[in-house]
């Protein structure tokens, strides 16, 4: 998995030479990790090999345990709530229960256009925004769902500086990305108002134009030389989100005023763009993640269950106090948790299997950090059941890895420390029995896609799992030999 988003993050606008190199180097890393998978072969030639490559000698058994009806001490769900920048994708409407409103940052000097904005009486202004394509036109789209209609209550708010000279424009050109992001989270409009809007998507669209109320050409006319606008649009009450491409595009969001009597026009580009969401959940205590967003789950679990079954598993205390301090019987090779799924009170856009992305808490220097978990894969149950860490799929139970914080968790709970883990939902599935678990070319010019390269907004609840006793196994390469 770590794998996964580690090719989305680089591969990203690299040119051709770059890419090749990338391209190489995935395939040796994908070579690895397909090694790696042979833990769950009985070919224990494949196994001693597997082992010492982990510094682990061959010749030292692998033993299994498993500690059941395990309940966590708590859980706790952060909702990802900061503005973010919208370089690449932006998102406008709402589902799942999140509002997703855009913001427009644009400054211009334009002395010409004022004096003609102050002379008109028809003046008209309008935002168009690109539709992303790539999103409503890929075969994996339900097109059965298109064209998208509805007319909606759009929110526009702004907030409106004037300024003397082009000194002005590059002073907001000089404000931080974050420091702008910051200040979006204590929005204070100049003033808002309610518009009436028709948004239509199909495969074919290309642009979405969304007409700005008149009130904010009336107070931009008291602009002489130079302004920054910052505008907002919200659509809290939509039936579903549209996507469009970013600021950070070719395809750019673009602000058009229009002098229907000169039969002109100005165009303004906006010179970034951001995103921000609002949780519309009515159940505050409530275990929901959302799709397409950071959320995370945070689930924690208390040592002694885990401790008294393995002391019952080795039939001495655990951990054993080794002068290191660690208890140095066992390495974790893999271990996973599975819960009893609940998909029912779930809810996704595009009918597809979504991924949970795991991340375990682990010590470093002292200090708990976050580890994103690396996924090793059991073939022949994948090509018989599918993927096991997938919501919205078939199957009564999900089963998510978490061999690092284990590892870590065992070596140095002699502490007394809580195994902690975390959870969000990741990229939705378009081949849930594929084993590669990552893009993979089958044949000259077609390439078999595992993941659909867009998120669902999806929407799932964890209280109902979270309450029903969850399972740990474990797989122990045993490091004292023969015992």
């Amino acid at each position: 998995m770590v794998l996964f988003f580690y090719i989305i993050s680089v591969f990203y606008e690299l040119d051709q030479e770059t890419w090749v190199k990338k391209i190489l180097f995935v395939y040796l890393l994908l070579m690895a990790l397909a090694l790696s998978a042979c833990i769950f072969d009985s070919d224990e030639t494949v196994m001693a090999g597997w082992l010492s490559d982990q510094g682990i000698p061959g010749g030292y058994s692998v033993q299994t345990l498993s500690v059941e009806n395990l309940t966590p001490l708590s859980s706790e769900v952060f909702l990802d709530s900061a503005p973010s920048l919208a370089n690449d994708r932006a998102v406008l409407g709402k589902t799942a229960n999140i509002s997703h409103d855009l913001v427009f940052d644009i400054a211009f000097y334009d002395s010409v256009f004022f004096a003609d904005l102050k002379k008109s009486d028809s003046a008209t202004a309008y935002m168009s925004l690109y539709v992303l394509r790539p999103f409503y036109s890929s075969k994996s789209y339900p097109a059965d769902s298109l064209p998208l209609n509805e007319e909606l209550t759009l929110n526009v708010s702004w907030i409106l500086d004037k300024g003397p000279s082009k000194s002005f424009v590059d002073s907001v050109g000089d404000i931080s990305d974050s420091l702008w992001l910051s200040s979006l989270s204590k929005w204070k409009a100049d003033s808002s108002v309610d518009i009436s809007v028709s948004i239509s998507v199909s495969a074919k669209d290309s642009v979405v134009k969304i007409s700005l109320p008149s009130a904010l050409l009336t107070a931009m006319k008291d602009v002489s030389r130079a302004c920054r606008l910052q505008l907002r649009l919200s659509a809290p009450e939509a039936a579903r989100t549209y996507r469009f491409y970013g600021a950070g595009t070719s395809l750019y969001p673009k602000l058009w005023v229009s002098f229907p009597k000169e039969k002109s026009y100005n165009e303004y580009d906006p010179f970034r763009m951001a995103h921000i969401i609002s949780n519309k959940e009515s159940c505050s205590d409530c275990l929901v993640l959302h799709g397409g967003i950071y959320d995370s789950l945070v689930v924690e679990y208390e040592s002694a269950p885990i401790m008294k079954a393995l002391s019952e598993f080795y039939g001495d205390e655990f951990p054993y106090m080794a002068d290191d301090g660690d208890d140095v019987r066992q390495t974790v090779v893999l271990a996973q948790m599975t819960y009893a799924k609940d998909d029912s009170q779930g809810s996704n856009e595009l009918g597809l299997p979504i991924q949970v992305v795991v991340g375990s808490y682990t010590d470093s220097a002292g200090k708990s950090v976050r580890q994103m978990e690396a996924y090793k894969l059991n073939k022949s149950l994948i090509a018989s059941k599918g993927h096991p860490n997938m919501v919205f799929y078939e199957g009564d139970s999900l089963t998510l890895q978490v061999t690092y914080g284990l590892r870590d968790f065992i070596n140095r709970a002699r502490d007394g420390r809580t195994f902690k883990m975390m959870m969000r939902l990741g990229y939705p599935v378009l081949q849930p029995k594929d084993s590669s678990y990552s893009d993979h070319v089958i044949s000259k010019n077609d390439t078999s896609y595992v993941f659909f390269s867009h998120f669902d907004h999806a929407r799932y609840d964890f209280s109902s799992v979270m309450k029903q006793p969850s399972t740990l196994k474990l797989w122990l390469a045993n490091k004292r030999g023969d015992k």
